[in-house]
């Protein structure tokens, strides 16, 4: 790869050079000579001089060639002419390289460059996932490296973070996968004049307000803007060779992030069920047709998850960038706006039902983790063109999410599950809440009078065994009782009010009313 001045400054900064030229991140040099009598002056080329030869130069090399000149100390700031060339000044020392030896150190940097730059570009020809090329790009960077668009694509650190860094947006970018550009947008506006239209690296100085520094660089493609990747000055104070690097990845990344950007979710293969969703008939041989064609037949089970960030989203890049970390998760699934949510369409078959909701019920929570996004689920459906009542369901999960009674988490996502929940919409469908007392099994009321007089918790008792299948075990263990105290409980039950759980056939018991029953009694504020 080319290489410029700036490159060359870090490169040698043991031995203290002094810079006398523009800094600019464009990468214009392509050649290393030791300077002879015979060497003619070429823009492309650093020559590697002694100062006397250097004081002698023809005016020639004026505005042909960058230099660097060693043994010499620079001439003070504005004492050089305008029309001198661009040049490091290496004092004398007993440390100071021969031009010879000078040349072969400035070689095996050219080789170090251009060894990293065949492994981008290698990379990228052979369609290497963009984390894979951060990788690789991350060597030459001492800062952590992030790659974002208008919403996030990941966060990758190069380096060991200091482990009393405690900055309020890079720390929580680790936490929430969330770009620390997007959470300063007006720093980050603040950066340029027009900072979407920025092709050249620049810088965000003190962003956050506590010293934090970005440098960010754009990606764009004719006129097109695909996003933007930053280093933070975590490890290290921004020097100019990160302008140039940063710059020469950016060039790289543009050329490929028009193919290699993560594609939006699209509906376009599934756009019957975008129909259906918004309440449009479809035929049954179009929607088969679509189905087909997306690699689904038509008679998969499927469920509808309703979702969303944890916190409301008031513009659509936030809410793109909730559907991008989502299909992160379940790639094989359809995604639908819904306005300040999302609908996901998934096969049974791709993310089984059961052992998402096994995982909800158990709470398999991320320790320390904040919740990060919001879902209710449908239940199991066999037949696409109800799409639309999946959805219902979902959406009624979803509202019911923060339910002490129905809501649970797994991993950072806090959710509810319409199989859950399918009372409550029993419930509302019905009006229970206001007339019930024609549904209520005259024997549970019974039991609810008996709660209230002796403070005891039948009703309870009674719900929670039909909710566990009528295992003594599991429920004994929902109700953190001992398994006798469980078998009591039935046993005054049955006397109360007829009722034999253990027993139901040979009692005539009606398990469902007497379940809907004291799911009734059992509400907060229900009156017996």
């Amino acid at each position: 790869m080319n290489f410029n001045l700036d490159l060359v400054l870090a490169e040698l900064a043991d031995l203290a050079p002094t810079a006398r030229h523009r800094h600019d991140s464009r990468l214009d040099l392509d050649r290393i000579e030791v300077f002879r009598p015979l060497s003619v002056p070429r823009a492309e080329s650093l020559f590697v001089i002694d100062a006397d030869s250097f004081a002698a130069l023809d005016a020639s090399f004026a505005e042909a060639g960058s230099f660097l000149v060693l043994g010499a100390d620079a001439p003070t700031e504005g004492a050089e002419e305008a029309c001198a060339p661009p040049a490091l000044y290496v004092p004398a020392g007993d440390a100071l390289p021969a031009p010879g030896e000078m040349l072969a150190r400035l070689l095996d940097m050219r080789t170090r460059l251009d060894a990293w730059s065949e492994a981008l570009l290698t990379a990228m020809a052979r369609d290497a996932p963009l984390q894979e090329v951060f990788d690789l790009a991350a060597q030459r960077f001492a800062n952590p490296l992030m790659l974002s668009d208008a919403t996030l694509y990941f966060v990758l650190v190069a380096g060991k973070l200091p482990e009393e860094l405690d900055d309020r947006l890079w720390t929580s970018a680790i936490a929430t996968g969330a770009c620390p550009i997007e959470l300063c947008m007006e720093a980050w506006a603040a950066g340029s004049s027009d900072p979407g239209a920025q092709d050249r690296a620049f810088l965000m100085d003190n962003a956050t307000g506590d010293g934090r520094s970005y440098l960010v660089r754009n990606l764009m493609c004719g006129g097109a803007y695909y996003g933007c990747f930053e280093l933070v000055d975590v490890n290290a104070p921004f020097e100019p060779a990160d302008f140039a690097l940063v710059d020469y990845f950016g060039n790289l990344l543009s050329l490929v992030m028009p193919r290699r950007s993560r594609p939006e979710p699209t509906e376009e293969p599934l756009g019957p069920l975008r129909d259906l969703l918004d309440g449009r008939s479809v035929r049954p041989q179009v929607l088969e047709y679509a189905l087909r064609k997306a690699g689904w037949r038509a008679d998969d089970r499927f469920f509808v998850a309703r979702f969303s960030a944890a916190e409301a989203a008031e513009d659509a890049g936030a809410r793109g960038q909730t559907v991008r970390l989502v299909a992160e998760v379940y790639p094989l699934a359809r995604f639908f706006d819904d306005g300040p949510a999302a609908f996901m369409v998934a096969r049974d078959a791709d993310y089984p039902l059961a052992a998402l909701h096994a995982r909800h019920a158990a709470r398999e929570v991320d320790a320390g983790a904040e919740p990060r996004f919001r879902a209710g689920f449908s239940s199991l459906f066999a037949d696409f063109s109800l799409v639309r009542t999946a959805a219902d369901q979902a959406t009624l999960a979803y509202d019911l999410v923060d339910d002490a009674e129905v809501g649970g988490a797994f991993g950072s996502t806090l959710s509810c599950f319409y199989d859950d929940c399918w009372f409550e919409d029993l419930r509302v469908r019905l009006g229970l809440d206001t007339d019930a007392a024609w549904l209520l099994d005259h024997a549970a009321v019974a039991l609810a009078r008996a709660d209230a007089e002796d403070g005891a918790a039948y009703v309870e008792t009674a719900l929670t065994y039909l909710e566990h299948g009528c295992n003594a075990t599991r429920t004994a263990e929902a109700l953190f009782i001992h398994r006798n105290t469980l078998a009591y409980r039935l046993k005054r039950i049955k006397a109360l009010s007829g009722i034999d759980l253990e027993s139901p056939a040979a009692g005539n018991v009606d398990l469902l009313r007497v379940f809907l029953s004291c799911k009734l009694l059992a509400r907060p504020g229900r009156s017996t």
